[in-house]
């Protein structure tokens, strides 16, 4: 088939993702169970989903992109493949989380079994839940613009409950449930904990680039997939991750003086939060802020001598941080200290004090009204003047001119 690379690695974006693909070759023939994950399978003992996936299929225009969503809060994207009668089918994924209330609404309306009940929450714990379609609808489109060359050349159109599924699901036997349940559940098991080390890795290393969408959505969705909307059960969520980021800090190489410090602001702000939204808000600037920790504090690439030397810089800026007192306390001749520090550091251990103290200086400047004065002395310079000229030294223009151009308004 023309196009075979782009549709592979098409494909496999979504695999990263979580989300399932699959390529009907003849609808007419055979429609796979692969399709809907097995669902169908489960619920009306099939093998064959011809009498409710070909309709979608034979009505289907060339040249166009559907979107439909099942009875069961399934989404799907789905296209006619060019010059072929093979279709390209993108999902099942969820719009918003499947929670237990919405599980026995079905259970009551499609008059299933308990074996059933159970069945779809396992089946809705494995789908990624997307809060926001626009990927797909991306990915998607950039896919359509590679098979007919021009987004003027096709369509992208919405569908409401594209597969005839009035059938009553049939009764569960008890012996297949036995043999299947195990298997599933261990299945899930085994790929949340997946997830989890993909996770905690991204952030170990402090890889904001790993964590974008495929490790993010399929570990935070894990998320929604279990709590209802009780705010006291995202919080409860949000303290479970603050652990997870703990620890996954830690891991990368941050100092526990560090890493206790932005536990404990998180902690604070968790408490503080009153809705679904603010706590969405909160998940993603915890994951980006222990993220910019390790890449910041990261002790890993540093000897143990060099790494407390840099912790006691970053623990208090305003006390004694000259050569002279941290060798003192590490108990490290002064003369060895300032050579490992500046074969390590790439600067001397004065030089790396000072920028550090004008590091802080400028947030004080860009975020604060304090004095100048009151901004060197926490800074850990008692000289106005000494702090002045070292901080026009660093940046070129003087605290005040500084303040001008890029304090708060």
């Amino acid at each position: 088939m023309k196009h075979s690379e782009q549709l592979e690695f098409t494909r496999k974006l979504f695999e990263s993702m979580k989300i399932s693909t699959c390529i009907v070759e003849d609808y007419e023939k055979n429609i796979p169970k692969e399709i809907d994950l097995g669902l169908r399978t489960k619920l009306y003992n099939i093998s064959d989903y011809k009498n409710y996936f070909s309709l979608s299929m034979g009505q289907a225009s060339q040249n166009t992109i559907y979107r439909f969503f099942d009875e069961y809060y399934c989404t799907y994207v789905f296209m006619r493949l060019p010059q072929s009668n093979s279709f390209l089918f993108i999902g099942p994924y969820l719009r918003m989380a499947v929670d237990k209330a919405e599980v026995e609404k079905l259970f009551e309306n499609r008059k299933m079994s308990l074996e059933h009940s159970d069945f779809l929450t396992k089946y809705y714990n494995k789908l990624p839940v997307l809060d926001d379609e626009n990927i797909v609808f991306t990915i998607a489109n950039t896919f359509g613009e590679i098979l007919w060359e021009s987004r003027e050349n096709y369509t992208f159109e919405y569908v409401e409950y594209a597969i005839n599924d009035k059938s009553k699901p049939i009764d569960f036997s008890p012996v297949y449930i036995d043999a299947e349940e195990p298997s599933l559940s261990l299945s899930i098991l085994e790929e949340n904990y997946a997830d989890e080390k993909k996770f905690m890795d991204a952030v170990s290393q402090g890889k904001l680039n790993k964590l974008s969408t495929p490790v993010y959505l399929t570990y935070t969705n894990s998320a929604d997939r279990m709590l209802t909307d009780s705010l006291r059960n995202r919080k409860n969520y949000l303290i479970t991750l603050n652990v997870v980021l703990r620890l996954s800090a830690e891991r990368g190489g941050v100092h526990p003086l560090h890493v206790d410090r932005m536990a404990s602001l998180f902690a604070k702000k968790i408490e503080m939060i009153y809705s679904k939204e603010e706590s969405r808000l909160l998940q993603s600037e915890m994951i980006r802020s222990y993220c910019l920790l390790v890449k910041e504090y990261s002790l890993k690439k540093y000897s143990y001598l060099i790494g407390q030397t840099l912790t006691l810089i970053s623990y208090d800026l305003t006390d004694d941080l000259s050569l002279k007192s941290i060798s003192k306390k590490l108990s490290v001749n002064p003369t060895y200290l300032s050579a490992l520090f500046k074969k390590e550091c790439g600067c001397t251990l004065t030089d790396y004090v000072n920028n550090k103290r004008i590091e802080y200086a400028i947030g004080l400047l860009k975020n604060s009204d304090k004095l100048v004065g009151t901004i060197a002395a926490e800074c850990g310079i008692e000289d106005t003047n000494y702090f002045i000229r070292l901080f026009k030294k660093n940046t070129g223009i003087t605290p005040n001119q500084y303040r001008k151009q890029y304090g708060k308004k």
